[in-house]
């Protein structure tokens, strides 16, 4: 580093090294404050507390800010009247950008009251573009870089305001990049609120947790002096420290390790490193592994700002983080999302991703754009470029709705590309499935609507369909080939589920037969497994579905937690011999079992419980098989505290005909229990004709996920919240005589390192 001579000292009216390194407050060093550094974790509800995450910095350590919570505030004034000068600068490695439109930034520092014109911002807008911003008393001006920063790189960036010349002026790496000429012999004139470090001082809100305008990433040395800074000068600091401004993308990346002490977080299910996830889609098998996307906001447990996250996996059930493969870009066809998409490749074997492009400023708001791999050789397929034009458009000819047509879903079939795309019409009779066909990938042509509903007479499949999905499930009796069209209903009187039609498809025609009118659900756990996507396993030749699974919390509570939802265990969709659509757990999850707990076989009720005594854990897979000898209710009890004072009952009741997850006293805290079923009902019931078969129960547990697996027929997915950590109880449960053919009980591991 160059020196500071003693003028540069005297000019400084703040400054923070952001040199402690671990502990919660940061020094201000001009007036030798420690400011606290505000964050989730510094009081936390559902693990132990802990401190900000420090890095390495380019000088000494930096703070990491998480892009929702973490900010200082330091009440000193800086200037004591009206300045002609400011200059401010730092080292700063953005995470991710926050992707809205807003005059407001996501504020390096911060110190003003915009509407008395009065004080300054400083730090990025929504794609990641430097901004200054200042209050002369009477006027607000600003200046903007046309171009944005790198994320997950270190820049040095620095604004100055010279009043006397009227110039705003922005640098970056020691060169001048935007520059805005004002009104001379001007001054900021100071506002009386404090200076915010990683936040602003007026913001924007989602919901009623969460506060915008936050920066996401590392700050190192932010200084701030009441001097106009010469070009030179900016230029000399940057060079000091260039060498040492290195950072390699997992220093900076959400660490999922800040959450493992969070009972609530599941440990084998496909979960983002942190903050908020959406449905999984567009999964692929290329050169030996398995990809898996996701909807993702790496700035906060919150829905907006909607990248892909990416999993890599050898064996679809332990997976790997990896950097955000699609991000919003300015310049692009998607500013304001990338929205979900599926995966192919092309005619020479090469990935292909298409995703939904979001951009608020036209007309329809959405339509179908490709991404192809940086590098095609890179085994875990990390950067993507996305193309300059669209690949299909909604179609203007048959009266669908304006702004929804999404979710492109895609596979080849003998030489031919086909995809799907949700949509509704404009007049309410309801959602539809499009349907497209391309010989290149590069053409598409509109083959008209692949299936839809009346609204009216199926209200719950609502005025829209997202995410449908087509796979083959195998050949009837008569030796037909039976497809499963799925997808997720929303608006109107829909309630998000997944629906699903067994058929036919002619690929010739561009049909699909239905065999069946009314829709089918596959999951009794409402609103808990949503967002379908599929792919046939080419390894296995298995259809596969992934889904989300809601976690059913408040928005405080994602804030308070640091994540929101997770992954659905990946499920083998198949027809049974029986004619209907059988649903398993992929066996590959076998490979998780770490510890077999319990082993019963023809016991009683009674001997059963007593081989289970003392057996219980919050990541657990259950097989039992069980038939009745008189019960007209039987299943299993799970999640039980010692006193009994929580408890879920997982059974099938006999006089109805229907699969029952009572989950009432699965925790007793009221707020919570409120809270879940606020969205939810916190008794989850549903029809199964088991046809003389016994009970046969595969049950997962992994923190406040529970998955109930009935006969390869039915799931149910719902959440818990159990407030005592005791609460791990497995137990075998009818209310009279029934036979527990064979009960077991494995402990499992994690799917991540």
């Amino acid at each position: 580093m160059v020196d500071r001579d003693e003028s540069d000292v005297a000019d400084t009216v703040a400054h923070w090294p952001f040199d402690e390194g671990t502990g919660s407050t940061a020094k201000e060093v001009v007036s030798g404050r420690r400011n606290a550094v505000e964050h989730a974790f510094d009081d936390a509800r559902f693990q132990a507390d802990s401190d900000p995450r420090w890095i390495d910095g380019v000088d000494g350590h930096a703070l990491l800010f998480d892009g929702y919570s973490t900010g200082l505030t330091h009440e000193e004034q800086l200037f004591d009247g009206e300045t002609a000068a400011l200059s401010i600068e730092a080292w700063i490695a953005p995470r991710a950008f926050e992707g809205r439109a807003s005059e407001r930034l996501s504020a390096i520092v911060s110190n003003h009251a915009i509407d008395d014109d009065r004080g300054f911002e400083f730090g990025l807008d929504g794609h990641g573009r430097c901004s200054l911003q200042v209050g002369l008393g009477n006027s607000w001006e600003s200046v903007r870089a046309d171009d944005p920063l790198s994320r997950y790189d270190w820049s040095h960036v620095a604004a100055v305001f010279d009043g006397d010349d009227g110039v705003l002026a922005l640098h970056v790496d020691g060169e001048c990049v935007a520059s805005q000429q004002i009104q001379a012999e001007s001054a900021v004139v100071p506002a009386d609120v404090p200076v915010l470090v990683g936040a602003n001082n007026e913001t924007e809100s989602v919901g009623d947790a969460f506060e915008l305008n936050r920066f996401a990433g590392a700050i190192d040395e932010l200084r701030i002096s009441d001097r106009a800074l010469e070009d030179a000068d900016i230029e000399a600091r940057y060079e000091s420290s260039a060498e040492e401004a290195q950072l390699e993308y997992e220093t900076i990346a959400l660490d999922p390790s800040r959450y493992s002490d969070d009972r609530h977080r599941p440990q084998y299910h496909p979960i983002p490193p942190g903050h908020w996830m959406n449905e999984p889609h567009a999964p692929m098998y290329h050169d030996g592994q398995y990809h898996l996307f996701y909807q993702h906001n790496p700035s906060g447990p919150y829905w907006g700002n909607i990248h892909w996250g990416h999993w890599v996996s050898d064996d679809l059930v332990h997976w790997r983080h990896l950097r955000p493969a699609l991000a919003p870009e300015i310049d692009g066809l998607a500013p304001d999302g990338i929205w979900s998409g599926g995966s192919t490749h092309d005619a020479d074997g090469e990935p292909v991703v298409l995703f939904t492009a979001g951009d608020m400023d036209r007309t329809p708001d959405q339509r179908v754009v490709t991404a192809r791999p940086e590098n095609p050789d890179d085994p875990q397929l990390a950067s993507w470029r996305q193309a300059d034009e669209a690949a299909i458009e909604r179609p203007h000819s048959i009266g669908l709705r304006d702004n929804d047509f999404r979710d492109p879903y895609v596979w080849r079939e003998d030489g031919t590309w086909y995809c799907l795309v949700g949509s509704g019409f404009d007049d309410g009779r309801g959602g539809a499935a499009l349907i497209y066909e391309s010989a290149s990938l590069d053409e598409w042509e509109f083959r008209g609507c692949l299936h839809s509903a009346d609204a009216e007479e199926y209200p719950e499949l609502g005025h829209v369909w997202e995410l449908p999905v087509l796979l083959p499930v195998g050949e009837d009796e008569t030796g037909a080939q039976k497809h499963v069209l799925v997808i997720s209903p929303i608006e109107g009187a829909a309630e998000v589920e997944v629906y699903y039609w067994l058929g036919e498809w002619d690929a010739a025609a561009c049909r699909f037969d239905p065999d069946h009118e009314a829709p089918r659900l596959i999951d009794y756990g409402d609103f808990h497994f949503t967002g379908p996507h599929g792919m046939v396993d080419p390894e296995t030749g298995r259809s596969l579905l992934f889904t989300i699974a809601q976690d059913g919390r408040r928005p405080q509570d994602h804030y308070d937690a640091g994540w929101a939802h997770n992954g659905g265990l990946p499920l083998h969709l198949f027809l049974r011999d029986d004619g209907r659509l059988g649903i398993e757990p992929i066996e590959e999850l076998q490979t998780l079992r770490a510890e077999r707990l319990a082993h019963v076989e023809d016991a009683d009720l009674s001997s059963a419980n007593d081989e289970l005594a003392g057996v219980g854990s919050s990541t657990a897979e259950i097989r039992t098989t069980m038939a009745s000898g008189g019960a007209q209710r039987y299943g299993l009890r799970v999640r039980a505290a010692p006193d009994g004072s929580e408890e879920t009952f997982i059974y099938y009741d006999e006089r109805t005909g229907r699969i029952v997850v009572h989950r009432e006293h699965s925790t007793r805290n009221i707020e919570t229990r409120t809270a879940v079923s606020e969205r939810s009902s916190l008794v989850h019931r549903g029809d199964i004709a088991l046809d003389g078969e016994d009970l046969d129960l595969h049950v997962y547990l992994d923190g406040s996920m529970l998955e109930v697996y009935v006969n390869g027929l039915k799931s149910v997915t719902t959440r818990l919240y159990p407030e005592d950590d005791r609460s791990v109880g497995i137990e075998a449960w009818a209310d009279g005589d029934v036979t527990i053919e064979q009960l077991a009980v494995w402990k499992l591991d994690s799917a991540y390192e």
